[in-house]
């Protein structure tokens, strides 16, 4: 049935895993797909899926709990979480959450999708985290799959941001390979994202200013594009180069305490950081997509997300491959 309803152009069937604000599924939607479940832990990115997307069937748990009773899926994609793999925390290779990706594979096994595409961080690649992607690549053989990885850089397929992600596309079809970066001479910038975003805030649009000290404040005034606020480990943003990494935890102040809350960049032109909806252009999400919770959840979610238009990108590749094998195949057949 899943091959016929491919055939016929139907929206391929998705299995959306550790979903969080939904930025990888928006990239899906975007190339005719249709997300038919999505888990999360994490209630308030729940929150937000159901609100933008109430067709959605949102599983709110543990991943360890869900158990898929769907037929008929083409593709499982997700990031499991990467806190303990990230180079921009400690970094635990014991960490607990960096064994979720067998939960990732439990799922897979389960439904058989036609295809699958998995991300995380760069760091996953790094050495002391090796015994994960070896299996990780195990996983993949041993399912059936012939796959594609490697490290991407979101600024090279329409993302205004420098943002190294590791990408996994496994397929039972053959070997899709990756996706031909689209503006790697040309990557997009800070300007073209937020620059007509205006001082008219809007707490219903998550376009709430951050609240700083007045040294503070003065302080990054005085800062230049691209300079660093030693203090606080921020960058101005430069108006004219893709921003640097958008991330979801707090950083550290100055006296190297971790900082509670979001606490992304410094604005290119105005002396505060960027506001969540500033954040999520940056990341390439649409306007009308609203994040629920309070600022600080609203911005995790920001900085977790994989970014819009490169999961468009990667959807674009996999779905173009498995339509082009399902033609072959109607042509062979007939």
């Amino acid at each position: 049935m899943t091959e016929e309803l491919a055939a016929a152009n139907e929206p391929l069937r998705i299995i959306s895993l550790f979903t969080g604000a939904g930025g990888l599924d928006l990239g899906f939607e975007a190339a005719g797909c249709h997300t038919i479940a999505a888990v999360d832990n994490d209630p308030e990115s729940c929150r937000t899926l159901r609100h933008n997307r109430p067709d959605w069937n949102v599983f709110e748990g543990d991943v360890r709990e869900y158990s898929p009773v769907l037929r008929d899926v083409d593709l499982v994609i997700g990031g499991p979480p990467c806190q303990g793999f990230s180079s921009a925390g400690k970094g635990d290779p014991n960490d607990p959450r960096n064994f979720l990706w067998k939960e990732y594979f439990r799922i897979v096994k389960a439904v058989r999708p036609r295809g699958l595409v998995l991300e995380n961080v760069s760091a996953l690649t790094h050495r002391k985290n090796g015994d994960h992607l070896t299996g990780i690549i195990s996983a993949l053989e041993e399912a059936g799959y012939h796959f594609a990885m490697d490290v991407l850089n979101a600024a090279d397929y329409g993302v205004p941001q420098n943002r190294r992600r590791l990408i996994v596309i496994g397929l039972r079809d053959g070997n899709p390979g990756l996706p031909v970066p689209t503006t790697a001479d040309r990557p997009r910038t800070v300007r073209e994202a937020i620059e007509d975003i205006d001082n008219k805030f809007d707490e219903s649009w998550n376009h709430v200013p951050p609240k700083h000290a007045e040294h503070v404040a003065e302080r990054w005034a005085k800062l230049k594009a691209g300079e660093v606020d030693p203090n606080y480990r921020r960058a101005r943003l430069d108006y004219d180069k893709p921003s640097v990494t958008i991330r979801a935890g707090g950083g550290y102040g100055p006296r190297g305490d971790h900082l509670a809350g979001f606490h992304p960049p410094i604005h290119p032109t105005r002396p505060r950081q960027l506001t969540v909806r500033e954040a999520a252009r940056i990341q390439s999400f649409p306007d009308d997509w609203i994040l629920k919770g309070s600022k600080t959840a609203q911005g995790r979610q920001i900085g977790n997300a994989v970014p819009v238009l490169l999961a468009e990108a990667i959807a674009k590749h996999v779905v173009d491959f498995l339509r082009s094998r399902d033609a072959d195949a109607s042509v062979r057949s007939a």
